[in-house]
């Protein structure tokens, strides 16, 4: 979510817009076609399975069927959980990603062909009635594969969702929390997109806050860099500090050292290789200025832990 909010207030600044509410609709639209992108991810073991189905039967159809070839079409024959994942997903509909999997199905073929041979596949064809946690840990290392390591998968995605390259690992790790979650045919899935959803509703609080305090926040900002102009700084950085006070100044809820830790985790992937460390020192003396002024105020036990 602050990731997503950090690009929206970056595409709104460099947009120069006057009034946030722009914004916060890319925004908002923005998050829920990423959630309909995690779901779509979700459906492909499913999918794939159909499709190798498919192959193995034509190739027992042949006059001379290549035993070896129907072996290895069944990878995921005896993987029930991706049937219960498709079953649970099936559920929710996709109302900003209405891409098919049968769209892009022409690069199955592809993904096989460089699959079958990587050694996790290999030792899980030893499997004839795997476990869910062997299934579980199957699934973990395909999505790993196919996202990390294959370039027809990479590709296909990238053609079929513009933001693909800035949130393949977010959504990895989404997809990796669900099949790590799951107990037996439980699985939980995250919070659906509806406009009310506890997590969208702090992104689009976030950017509407710094949106509409941004010139009070650079004050701040200039007030504890001896008096650096703040348009010295690496833009994505002024923009990651003035989310941070946000957090410090007006979500009470969350903890100092969380908000602190996000953005530390946040600008190593969107920055410069010094904004780490430039950050932590900055956000170290608004903290301390701003507690000793009485502006934060953390309610809940724990809350103001440095």
């Amino acid at each position: 979510m602050r990731i997503k909010t950090l690009q929206a207030l970056y595409a709104w600044q460099q947009a120069d817009l006057k009034s946030p509410e722009k914004g916060a609709a890319t925004l908002k639209n923005s998050l829920q076609q990423t959630h309909d992108v995690y779901l779509f991810l979700l459906e492909f073991p499913w999918h794939f399975s159909e499709y190798l189905e498919s192959e193995k039967e034509a190739e027992k159809a042949k006059y001379y069927p290549n035993k070896e070839f129907i072996r290895t079409f069944g990878i995921l024959a005896h993987t029930p959980f991706a049937h219960d994942l498709w079953s649970r997903v099936s559920l929710r509909k996709r109302r900003h990603f209405d891409v098919s999997w049968n769209a892009l199905a022409e690069s199955f073929n592809e993904i096989f062909k460089l699959l079958h041979a990587e050694t996790f596949v290999v030792d899980y064809m030893v499997f004839e009635e795997p476990s869910i946690e062997q299934q579980r840990e199957f699934l973990e290392e395909l999505y790993n594969w196919i996202i990390l390591a294959c370039e027809p998968f990479h590709d296909a995605m990238e053609s079929a969702y513009a933001g693909w390259n800035d949130d393949e690992e977010l959504l990895l790790k989404e997809v990796l929390k669900t099949i790590n979650s799951a107990k037996a045919d439980v699985i939980h899935l995250s919070s659906q997109d509806d406009t009310e959803g506890e997590e969208i509703q702090f992104a689009l609080k976030l950017f509407e806050t710094v949106a509409v305090n941004t010139e009070v926040y650079e004050k701040q900002i200039s007030d504890i860099t001896d008096n650096w102009d703040p348009s010295r700084i690496a833009i994505l950085d002024l923009i990651s500090i003035k989310m941070a006070l946000a957090e410090f100044l007006c979500f009470p809820q969350i903890p100092l050292k969380v908000t602190i830790n996000e953005y530390l985790d946040v600008i190593k992937d969107y920055s410069t290789p010094s904004s780490s460390r430039f950050l932590n020192g900055i956000l170290d003396k608004m903290r301390k200025k701003l507690e000793l002024s009485g502006d934060i105020r953390k309610a809940g036990r724990g809350l103001r832990d440095k």
